[in-house]
């Protein structure tokens, strides 16, 4: 496992999203159910392999008390990162100072800890005028030991370009695959440089999609309990059509390409999801990390801006799919 600093800690480079982790609580919808006994596997399995980064939620079900109850008494050994401002994925997002210091209560509580690592922003809207004041209160929190790091998760990248005014944040979270490079454009990728901002990407898979096991289904259907129940068909196959363009080019499993193409950028962490121990595999193999060719990189590059022509369909509902 590779590392990168963030003050003094090590953390690892791959994360563990653990969305899915937090299904068991009633009527919350991730990616279908979940028992406890997996959810332990997935933990422990990851630990052992070297992740010591978590990144959770409040409304991610139970996952933040699944995490704390299986990490207490190894606090020391893990960086957990939550995010605050989303209250339910079907209401507005709310950055009042009395909602955030409330979230912040309520994760310290399940993540059984005095302090958390990293807190982020969740998909903030860059004209909302309380976001001086949570990151003041994040900020006074900070000063008190209770949060280590104040980061950002963007729904647009480039929304990064207003919010960097509002204070120095330690990271960034936000989309990047084969399909979605919005990350890379010259004007924003210049400035996350210049800050020395980490880069936390999440979606490498673009919701378990970019997957052996997905391409090869013969019906799209997906559980109501499953995120992904809520988004139109006709975007899926959108997805599916390209990816299958890059999959006959590159001539290998579409999870290793995904990871190699995010491995060939100077991202810091990727954030990876998992059901199960083989999911954990597929992300953790070793040429993982060796970094694409340029003659690929450039193929690639050639199918995002084809598929970059086409409009995004939007969801069935508005859920706020990160």
């Amino acid at each position: 496992m590779k590392y990168f600093r963030l003050g003094k800690y090590n953390v690892s480079q791959y994360c563990l999203g653990t969305w899915s982790l937090g299904s068991n609580k009633k009527k919350n919808i991730s990616y279908g159910l979940i028992s406890n006994s997996e959810i332990s596997k997935i933990l422990e399995y990851s630990f052992n392999k070297g992740i010591n980064f978590f990144d959770t939620a409040n409304v991610y079900g139970d996952s933040e008390e699944k995490i704390g109850n299986f990490f207490y008494k190894k606090r020391d050994k893990v960086f957990f990162a939550t995010k605050v401002g989303c209250i339910s994925f079907k209401k507005k997002l709310n950055f009042s100072k009395h909602i955030i210091q409330s979230q912040i209560n309520n994760s310290l509580k399940n993540l059984r800890s005095d302090y958390i690592d990293l807190v982020q922003l969740y998909n903030p809207d860059t004209n909302d005028n309380n976001l001086k004041y949570t990151i003041e209160l994040l900020d006074n929190l900070k000063n008190q030991n209770k949060i280590n790091f104040i980061g950002i998760s963007l729904g647009q990248p480039a929304d990064y370009l207003k919010l960097r005014k509002l204070y120095k944040f330690n990271t960034i979270q936000c989309n990047f695959n084969v399909l979605d490079q919005r990350v890379l454009n010259n004007k924003l990728s210049e400035k996350i440089m210049k800050d020395k901002v980490k880069v936390l990407a999440r979606t490498i898979l673009n919701f378990g999609i970019f997957t052996e096991d997905f391409l090869m289904k013969k019906k799209i259907k997906f559980d109501k309990n499953d995120h992904r129940f809520y988004w139109d068909v006709k975007q899926i196959k959108l997805w599916m059509k390209y990816i299958n363009k890059i999959k006959l080019y590159s001539n290998r499993p579409i999870e290793n390409t995904c990871y190699k193409f995010c491995n060939s950028f100077k991202v810091d962490s990727l954030i990876i999801g998992a059901n199960n121990i083989n999911h954990l595999n597929a992300a953790l193999k070793k040429n993982n990390y060796f970094k694409l060719k340029n003659n690929e990189l450039d193929y690639i590059s050639k199918i995002y801006r084809e598929y970059s022509r086409n409009k995004m369909i939007k969801p069935k509902i508005g859920m706020k799919l990160t």
